[in-house]
């Protein structure tokens, strides 16, 4: 690996990890997404079209994750009993409701909307970047994070009332 491409990776892939996971919701598939991304920057010489590397990054994890979709229909998930416990249960119990909650009511928001309130709220991009690193205007970007805010919202709402 050259030292650009080591450099860019432990610099950027727990973020591109992390936009991958809010993105497919398993940590597998955004694991696998995260290797992806990289062996592209590697294999190809990249021409970077967005202000950051962090943007163009993530611009690749999505296209990835997009295509990955395609052939999900022919994989099976493994059973969450195979995990290894890291933390103590009880006291992860809160969190892992709540994370759940988020991850369920985030995985009803359209892809398209999901993308830029992850690359603007988790990555802290600019809309700017956002817009380009989905490759659409910057009042598009604007509009799709707000109704993706205005989606999720709604849905952890609904899920707190039946509760």
């Amino acid at each position: 690996m050259s030292h650009e491409i080591e450099q860019l990776y432990r610099q950027y892939a727990s973020a591109v990890f992390r936009f991958a996971w809010g993105l497919c919701g398993d940590h597998s598939t955004a694991e696998d997404i995260v290797s992806e991304t990289f062996v592209r920057v590697m294999t190809r010489a990249p021409r970077i079209r967005t202000r950051t590397a962090l943007a163009y990054l993530l611009a690749i994890a999505r296209n990835t994750y997009l295509m990955g979709r395609r052939r999900t229909t022919r994989e099976v998930p493994l059973p969450e009993g195979l995990l290894a416990p890291d933390h103590d249960p009880v006291l992860e119990i809160d969190n892992r409701a709540r994370i759940a909650a988020t991850v369920l009511a985030l995985a009803d928001v359209p892809e398209g909307e999901r993308a830029a309130l992850l690359l603007r709220i988790d990555h802290e991009l600019s809309y700017e970047e956002v817009a380009a690193a989905l490759d659409i205007s910057v009042s598009a970007a604007k509009v799709r994070v707000h109704r993706a805010r205005r989606r999720l919202t709604a849905a952890l709402d609904a899920q707190g009332r039946e509760s």
